[in-house]
């Protein structure tokens, strides 16, 4: 029988959490100029920190789910996990 940690990282994806994290701060910042939000606006909205939220477009932060679920709810948007694919190598 394996040990729990022979199961780390049993699958490979196509994307390293480097890349994934890239994608994220991206599609982050896409989705606020599409809909017309400035920082500040989407702070106002939000009730998160502008500087949080610029720090999480620059990168230096993380956002946690609730600040996530707070700066995506009022516009009626939310997260939701989803499977990666495998590598076909």
């Amino acid at each position: 029988m394996k040990k729990m940690y022979e199961y780390v990282n049993y699958i490979e994806t196509d994307k390293t959490p480097s890349e994934l994290e890239q994608e994220f701060i991206n599609d982050f910042i896409s989705f606020r100029k599409e809909n017309n939000l400035t920082q500040e606006l989407l702070a106002l909205y939000s009730k998160v920190n502008r500087v949080k939220i610029s720090r999480i477009e620059s990168g230096m932060h993380s956002p946690s789910i609730k600040n996530l679920l707070n700066i995506l709810g009022p516009l009626g948007y939310t997260i939701k996990i989803e499977k990666v694919r495998k590598n076909k190598y």
